[in-house]
């Protein structure tokens, strides 16, 4: 019985290995299609990660939604991937075009309250991820 639990979370432990160097690899796919101008299959490649919590694909896949390449376009669901990834994967980035959507009004109603709220988050993810670079130059 206790083997077999062993073997069990051994198997476990090296899929989750082996599935981060294809998330890696997959998502080096999603950009080389996104930036050859090859939409669908950025769509495609950035929705399956973004489901993963790839916290670059989502930011990636909020973009696509609210341009509507790859997908019809959908600004509700770009603006709640751009969410997504700001929030639970704390990405500068997708805060930071929060910021700028809700300031500018663009896809969601214009408030300056929650632009202000992205727009604190991303300098925040900005100093802290300065403060670990610094850190790491001693």
């Amino acid at each position: 019985m206790m083997k077999n639990t062993i073997i069990k979370l051994l198997l476990a432990c090296l899929m989750l290995l082996l599935s981060a160097g294809v998330t890696a690899d997959d998502y080096a796919d999603g950009m080389a299609a996104l930036t050859g101008g090859d939409y669908t299959t950025a769509y495609r490649t950035f929705k399956r990660l973004a489901k993963r919590d790839h916290v670059e694909a989502q930011f990636q896949l909020g973009m696509l939604y609210l341009h509507g390449r790859g997908t019809k376009q959908n600004t509700q669901q770009g603006v709640n991937w751009l969410k997504q990834a700001a929030e639970d994967g704390y990405y500068y980035l997708a805060a930071n075009e929060l910021g700028q959507i809700y300031l500018a009004g663009q896809w969601v109603e214009r408030s300056e309250s929650e632009a202000i709220k992205w727009l604190e988050l991303a300098t925040q993810i900005a100093e802290e991820n300065e403060d670990e670079a610094e850190d790491g130059c001693d």
